[in-house]
């Protein structure tokens, strides 16, 4: 009898780990913007960039904005979680002087790229 006790007890505690974990996992930690996934809206005045980025799946959140330079590229990339409390919203306003800037993108996907002169 307190052989079956222990036993129901750690299959008890293994699946509150699996609980558990699978909540963080899709609340909190989720998984990598994709650029896929989204629709943005820019628009350009002047140097500066204004973004609009909305997702395209619904009870869908984006958490853990950051954006890095390298290049003259501006990457931009966020955590894509189920809605919560972590993550109320699934959009995202931005602006960006793009004056040091020639592409940017977002998950993975070219949403804004300088066009120079044809001729030269």
């Amino acid at each position: 009898m307190k052989k079956t006790a222990i036993t129901a007890g750690i299959l008890l505690g293994i699946i509150i780990v699996f609980v558990v974990g699978g909540y963080i996992s899709i609340f909190f930690i989720g998984s990598p913007l994709d650029g896929n996934q989204v629709f943005c809206e820019t628009s350009l005045k002047d140097q500066t960039l204004t973004l609009q980025i909305n997702t395209a799946e619904s009870a869908i959140g984006f958490r853990g904005w950051k954006q890095n330079t390298k290049d003259r590229t501006l990457y931009i990339d966020a955590r894509k979680v189920l809605v919560s409390k972590f993550a109320e919203s699934g959009t995202y306003s931005t602006v960006v002087d793009v004056e040091n800037i020639d592409k940017v993108i977002l998950g993975g996907k070219i949403i804004w790229e300088r066009i120079y002169g044809r001729d030269g």
